[in-house]
């Protein structure tokens, strides 16, 4: 099982072996499950940021138009719920080299709980978050206003199921979100709206949409939640 991937424009040492994350060809660097100094150290990084996506095919995209060339930047994924050597490495990147951590992740309650894990831990290892979280981290898409906003076909969305709307409730009350006005919002649109989207949508829009202007036009108006 794969547990995560890695492309762009930074060297590592993996117990002992040089590795630049550029030249990684159509399947990238695997994250390895323990990303600890011991194990990984960063040679040289010339990345303004990474971007984290959910799943290997969105993240695909991303390599094949080598967007971490043109926007100077490291791509990662996890495969869904990022695992902990991913959740580490983001931790590390994030901590020890001052990169900004940007998460592109599906509109449904299953992409909002991988963004509250990424920003601040599981809630089962809480003792663990220290070394995990990356409370900084920011939530790029997708959003709820998306269909409309980006003009998808309606045919791309999902009806949610009740096991989401309950769901959505109970994340929608984590100490994180419930203070948040812009989440309480997102997620209430989320359950008027009564559907899902997956970022493969922008995909189904056009090949190249989520890399050429969705995801630089987010980044350009720091259109995000926090």
């Amino acid at each position: 099982k794969k547990r995560g991937t890695m492309v762009g424009n930074i060297t590592i040492i993996d117990n002992g072996d040089e590795i630049d994350c550029r030249r990684m060809g159509t399947g990238g660097y695997a994250i390895p499950s323990i990303c600890e100094p011991s194990v990984i150290q960063f040679k040289d990084c010339n990345a303004d940021f990474v971007l984290h996506v959910e799943k290997d095919t969105v993240w695909s995209r991303f390599n094949e138009d080598r967007f971490w060339e043109q926007y100077n930047c490291i791509l990662t994924e996890g495969s869904g719920q990022p695992p902990r050597g991913v959740r580490r490495l983001l931790h590390r990147l994030h901590h020890e080299l001052g990169l900004p951590i940007y998460c592109l992740l599906d509109c449904d309650p299953w992409g909002h709980y991988i963004y509250s894990v990424i920003k601040q831990g599981s809630i089962n290892l809480a003792y663990e978050s220290q070394r995990m979280a990356v409370p900084d981290a920011k939530f790029l898409g997708l959003r709820s206003i998306d269909l409309e906003r980006c003009k998808l076909d309606p045919g791309v969305s999902i009806q949610l199921k009740d096991s989401d709307r309950k769901r959505a409730k109970q994340i929608a009350k984590y100490p994180w979100f419930e203070k948040k006005k812009d989440w309480q919002k997102e997620i209430a649109r989320m359950l008027q709206n009564d559907y899902k989207l997956e970022v493969e949508a922008l995909i189904n829009r056009s090949i190249s949409y989520v890399t050429e202007e969705y995801t630089p036009e987010r980044l350009k108006k720091r259109d995000w939640l926090d």
